[in-house]
């Protein structure tokens, strides 16, 4: 794999996702890991992606809606982040993470050629570009 690094927001879990993807050889990094339980949890969204970005990470999402919320999509543009947010708010934790893995070279392609920023949702069919709120 090459030098990416995923950064695996709040809605994903602290365990289960991020274990999963290591697994697969994916370099990530959890909400929790980076701030804490506490702050983790109460940490703004616009503060995390920022960081994230800043660290050169790719964004690793449950919520498609941050592509709708003006101050996180406004966040998204700012940070020029790369985003890849699950489709589905419904899946279990296993479904997440089988989710991202059965796609995974869509979003190692897209990530490796394209800069942000942008949001893709990962979808059961692979990946849909979301239009960002500017």
């Amino acid at each position: 794999m090459s030098g990416r690094r995923f950064f695996c927001d709040r809605s994903l879990g602290d365990h289960l996702v991020p274990e999963a993807l290591r697994s697969a050889g994916w370099v990530v990094v959890s909400m929790r890991e980076r701030y804490g339980s506490v702050t983790a949890q109460q940490l703004a969204d616009i503060d995390w992606i920022e960081d994230a970005t800043s660290e050169g990470e790719i964004l690793l999402t449950g919520d498609k809606a941050i592509a709708k919320r003006p101050l996180e999509a406004r966040a998204v543009v700012a940070a020029g982040a790369r985003v890849f947010a699950l489709g589905s708010s419904q899946l279990t934790g296993e479904a997440k993470a089988k989710r991202l893995l059965d796609h995974d070279r869509a979003i190692f392609r897209r990530s490796d050629s394209k800069q942000g920023p942008y949001i893709f949702s990962v979808t059961g069919h692979g990946l849909l570009p979301l239009r960002l709120l500017d």
